[in-house]
């Protein structure tokens, strides 16, 4: 696998979509060129016609020979051409769709694989409904652009290379004028290509804004509902679908327009070619039925041309999807944990040594110069006005942030050097939004656990207070919760991920805000479970309510991004400094 995915992020960093088709069909090549030569085979029939036609014609001309053996010879060669075509046609397809159907398997799978090792700074710049729109759209495109290649475009060179070998072979002079429809091509593509190479960019930027926002919308209802502000969403979305409409329009109207400038170059063409011919077969240089093999080549090349013109858009489509797709599994700003130490145990102690963070869109430090260290099964709360940069610290020890200066020590190594997702196996999170999904509760409890002992999904459950709300359901643990856990309480909600952190038996525990929604009966259920939680265990807790941080061993005080103190909780009420003030406020 590692070879393959190095493979797919050079072809994407070279966005050539036939490079790149190439390299996402490795594995697969097989299929692709069985297919490929089972596409010749049954295509023997088009590209024999005229050869066939102008045998038959010139046989039935020459009134001095009654021999009609040659017309019926030539006949059958052509009707077994023709039947071949019923068994070749469905083995080519077979082929063909088992390579295509595995590439685009592929390519899914490693923009979902990418997409899990891209860090947490490249997510917050790419909204999920665009990420969503390159794995499901952008894909069918790029599955399209591969039909066109290996059936369309591969068609159109066996046409244009049979057609100018048998013209050669015949009479060169005819070849030389066929040859010239291929510089014409290229001018018309060049007059083109800019243009709507532009086009397609807006339209499929247009398409990634739209899903996008479409997300968002549906996230929103229950909030639009309740501010009975429907009709400004409507609004708000029957714009940006007109925006998707104009892009469109502009888009169809200059794909027309290429395609009738393309099919009226050509048809003069092969007005000029027809009258050429025959005055050739006037003059006694070839045969009158070789008018018709030639025109029939050239109608051939033509329209093989006109398609490969035509296809042009579609071409360009695929080329945009192709760097769509780029944009995730080229992007350099992965996780890398390759070749680095094994978390084999964790301990708990953690070590900030002047640690300082910017976010990329930032001009100020997030955190400067931070410096503490919270020992084994300690307990660590983190308080601070907004943006004082608490949740940012947790984003530290979790890993999904690394520092710009400064190190953080994990039972005395360097994070930098370490796999974190190694480590990440002994931690566990809960925060103030619950990620639930929508299976059962105890499919949400033992998530990512593979198989679970009942016992223990029973002692968590238990731990977390949640046995009695669970008991209530009909189906108990085996209840289907809706999309994002609605049909559960803010409390119940919360006490599944508190179960399902202690199923994980962690070492590292971090609570962000995990109460500060709740009602104050669910807050003590909760406050309950959290304290069974976090019993012997590292842990980290960022609060505004400081009535739920009593249980901390040591508290620090952020402000600005600084470390403004730091002490137990009876420490800084006695300092009457920073801490006593944000107490003071929420007496």
């Amino acid at each position: 696998m590692k070879n393959h995915e190095n493979n797919l992020e050079i072809s994407f960093k070279n966005t050539n979509p036939v490079a790149a088709l190439w390299v996402l069909y490795k594995g697969h090549r097989g299929w692709l060129l069985a297919g490929m030569v089972f596409v010749l085979i049954k295509h023997l029939p088009f590209l024999y016609a005229p050869v066939v036609t102008a045998k038959i014609i010139n046989i039935l001309i020459d009134t001095h020979k009654r021999d009609l053996r040659p017309l019926w010879i030539n006949a059958a060669i052509f009707l077994a051409l023709i039947l071949e075509n019923v068994p070749m046609h469905t083995l080519a397809n077979v082929f063909l769709s088992k390579a295509a159907r595995a590439m685009e398997a592929t390519v899914r799978g490693e923009l979902i694989r990418r997409m899990q090792q891209l860090s947490i700074g490249f997510h917050d710049l790419f909204q999920s409904g665009r990420l969503q729109s390159k794995v499901l759209a952008d894909v069918e495109a790029l599955m399209g652009l591969s039909g066109q290649f290996t059936g369309s475009v591969y068609m159109g060179v066996l046409n244009i290379v049979f057609a100018l070998a048998m013209t050669i072979s015949r009479e060169p002079l005819i070849a030389l004028f066929y040859l010239a429809t291929v510089p014409l091509a290229i001018v018309l593509m060049q007059i083109f290509r800019s243009r709507m190479k532009k086009r397609t960019r807006e339209y499929r930027r247009q398409i990634e804004s739209m899903s996008a926002r479409i997300s968002e919308m549906v996230d929103m209802i229950p909030i639009t509902r309740a501010h009975g502000v429907e009709e400004t969403e409507i609004s708000a979305m029957d714009l940006r679908l007109q925006d998707v409409r104009n892009a469109g329009f502009r888009l169809d109207i200059l794909n027309a327009l290429f395609g009738s400038s393309t099919w009226v170059t050509m048809q003069a063409f092969q007005l000029v070619c027809l009258v050429t011919t025959g005055l050739m077969a006037y003059n006694g240089r070839i045969p009158v039925g070789d008018v018709v093999m030639y025109n029939g080549f050239f109608a051939i090349i033509i329209n093989s041309v006109n398609m490969f013109l035509n296809m042009y858009p579609q071409i360009t489509r695929g080329g945009e999807a192709v760097s769509s797709i780029g944009e995730v599994l080229a992007a350099p700003d992965i996780e890398k944990n390759q070749g680095k130490l094994a978390v084999a145990q964790v301990r708990g102690t953690f070590t900030f040594e002047k640690v300082t963070y910017t976010y990329p869109t930032g001009k100020t430090p997030a955190i400067d110069d931070v410096s503490f260290t919270i020992r084994e099964g300690e307990c660590a709360a983190f308080v601070g006005g907004s943006g004082a940069g608490k949740s940012t610290i947790l984003n530290l020890i979790i890993g999904f942030r690394r520092p710009v200066r400064g190190r953080i020590l994990l039972d005395g190594a360097d994070m930098e050097t370490l796999d974190l997702r190694t480590y990440r196996k002994s931690l566990a999170v809960v925060t103030q939004q619950t990620i639930l999904f929508s299976g059962t509760i105890r499919d949400n409890i033992t998530y990512g656990q593979g198989k679970v002992d009942d016992r223990k999904v029973q002692e968590a459950i238990e731990l977390a207070n949640a046995v009695e709300f669970i008991s209530r359901f009909p189906e108990g643990l085996k209840t289907i919760i809706g999309e994002g856990g609605k049909t559960l309480s803010g409390g119940q909600m919360q006490r599944v991920a508190i179960a399902r952190a202690l199923i994980r038996d962690p070492r590292v525990i971090i609570l962000d805000e995990a109460t500060s929604s709740l009602d104050v009966i669910s807050e003590f259920q909760v406050q309950q479970a959290i304290e069974r939680l976090i019993k012997g265990r590292t842990t980290f807790i960022v609060a505004h309510r400081l009535s739920t941080i009593r249980i901390a061993d040591r508290i620090v005080v952020m402000k600005n991004g600084r470390c403004e103190e730091m002490g137990t909780h009876d420490e800084l009420l006695a300092k009457k400094g920073e801490f006593f003030h944000l107490w003071s406020l929420q007496k």
